[in-house]
């Protein structure tokens, strides 16, 4: 019942995640442009960039530590202790380079005042902590502390975001949604970190860090494909191609942040399965996780892809048309993506195979980096989403490959020819509706309502044993009992 009241709290989360843009977008790329928000999306670009590489890995290593040892407070205590200092003086370390990157490109240079706001930004990171909240199972607290923190953000939106030239005001505004997120998360961590009990000679920082190498060449691939494609764009094209590539690119990634929760929300019992030698209920739900983003994946997408113009219009205005190809070509990012977590991070991952993770990683950014200098500079936002396309079914392909070589998923042919078969309204429902001459808002309204709906059916009537269902009724279950 914890994994799906877990599962619940990651959902909403997600799904928040999802709300809060969709009240914000619209607004921020009406008011600021496309080339000030392709500017701005640029510079944040960056700073994630090197807050990824900062990170060494700790992002995926340190949910997998702390969850081994979310019952041992000492060993809890001393690992985040040795998580958080590695994380800290690899910042440090990076904030150099960043300061020198400013200075010594132009494109950088030019809009120096931004990049140094994007600076505090990338250095906040290190205080975020999502890692150690995953891992110790606090999905409730990471939920209710970023509902709260992101509706006070986009209530600043309105009220200080007026002019084009207040992209500088919204990187400060990030800056400041990082810096409450950091004060609010180290007074909660002492809930469950004693730091008195942590003596200097019990901490080892050299232990993590061939395991962090590993995790870190492979995050540091999958970043110059994942990240560094915006600021390639930017860096072989221009802002405003940026603009009209990373907004339905933010849209798409959202999206997969949603399915990305189910998965998130499993991992850590998963992880206990697995160390406690259970591996029964291990492959119980990797193929439960397996149907849940097939199910909810493959409708997501097509009606992602079908509505791409009136999603275009709805949020960004007629002045993002060139925006309707990119969010159609990265639509089954939704899906590619999706699975890439299972096969990558609930696999390989669980059964600490990172080799094979870091030679999928390196393929996808020696092919992402080919690319992407053979067709940015003449297609721009529509060849930057070609590549990301093209290279995450690499990746996929890849993952799939290895996770073959240990485990076996049972019934999975059967779950996605099922769900392919069930997805034929989901073409055929929006190119019906068109033809009834609604507005833009009323033709979204009518056609998700009616998705939703055949959504319910299918899994709550037509199919038996539907995972989805099971995890509905059981949350649903659990609410009522408190």
């Amino acid at each position: 019942m914890q994994t799906q009241k877990n599962i619940f709290y990651n959902v909403l989360l997600a799904l928040s995640q999802v709300l809060f843009p969709l009240l914000t977008f619209p607004y921020l790329a009406r008011v600021l442009g496309p080339e000030n928000i392709g500017l701005y999306n640029f510079s944040e670009s960056y700073a994630r960039y090197f807050a990824l590489v900062a990170a060494l890995g700790i992002s995926v290593y340190g949910v997998r530590e702390i969850a081994k040892r979310q019952h041992h407070p000492k060993a809890l205590s001393n690992t985040f202790v040795e998580l958080f200092l590695i994380n800290l003086i690899a910042t440090c370390l990076l904030s150099g380079v960043y300061f020198f990157t400013i200075d010594a490109v132009d494109k950088l240079s030019n809009n120096a005042v931004l990049f140094y706001w994007s600076f505090v930004f990338f250095f906040f990171q290190v205080f975020v902590l999502e890692w150690f909240f995953t891992g110790i199972n606090q999905f409730k607290y990471i939920a209710i502390r970023f509902f709260i923190i992101r509706l006070i953000f986009v209530a600043a939106i309105f009220v200080f975001i007026k002019e084009s030239t207040d992209y500088i005001k919204y990187m400060q505004l990030q800056v400041g949604l990082t810096f409450f997120l950091g004060v609010i998360n180290f007074i909660y961590l002492f809930k469950f970190i004693d730091l008195k009990s942590t003596r200097l000679k019990d901490i080892n920082l050299i232990k993590h860090l061939k395991p962090l190498l590993l995790l870190f060449l492979t995050l540091f691939s999958i970043s110059v494909y994942l990240h560094f494609d915006t600021v390639l764009l930017g860096i072989l094209a221009d802002n405003e191609s940026v603009g009209y590539y990373s907004a339905p690119l933010k849209l798409v990634k959202i999206i997969i942040a949603v399915l990305a929760a189910i998965t998130a929300a499993m991992f850590p019992k998963m992880v206990q399965y697995f160390e406690e030698g259970d591996l029964v209920q291990f492959e119980k739900m990797l193929n439960q996780s397996f149907e849940l983003i097939i199910s909810i994946g493959i409708p997501t997408t097509v009606l992602v892809y079908a509505l791409a113009p009136e999603i275009i219009n709805l949020l960004f205005g007629s002045g993002f048309q060139s925006a309707v190809a990119p969010l159609q070509i990265t639509a089954p990012l939704i899906l590619i993506v999706s699975l890439s977590t299972i096969f990558g991070f609930q696999i390989l991952s669980v059964h600490s195979k990172d080799g094979a993770i870091l030679k999928s990683a390196v393929a996808g950014m020696l092919f992402s980096l080919i690319v992407s200098f053979l067709v940015i500079p003449t297609f721009k936002q529509d060849g930057a989403a070609y590549t990301i396309l093209l290279t995450e079914l690499l990746v996929l392909s890849c993952f799939i490959y290895f996770s073959s070589k240990v485990i076996q998923l049972t019934n999975t042919k059967q779950v996605v020819l099922r769900e392919i078969v069930f997805a034929i309204p989901y073409f055929i429902l929006p190119y019906l509706i068109s033809m009834i001459g609604l507005s833009t808002i009323m033709k979204l309204v009518v056609i998700l309502s009616c998705s939703l709906l055949w959504f319910i059916a299918v899994h709550f009537f037509f199919v038996r044993t539907s995972v989805f269902k099971t995890l509905v009724t059981d949350i649903f279950m659990s609410r009522i009992k408190k």
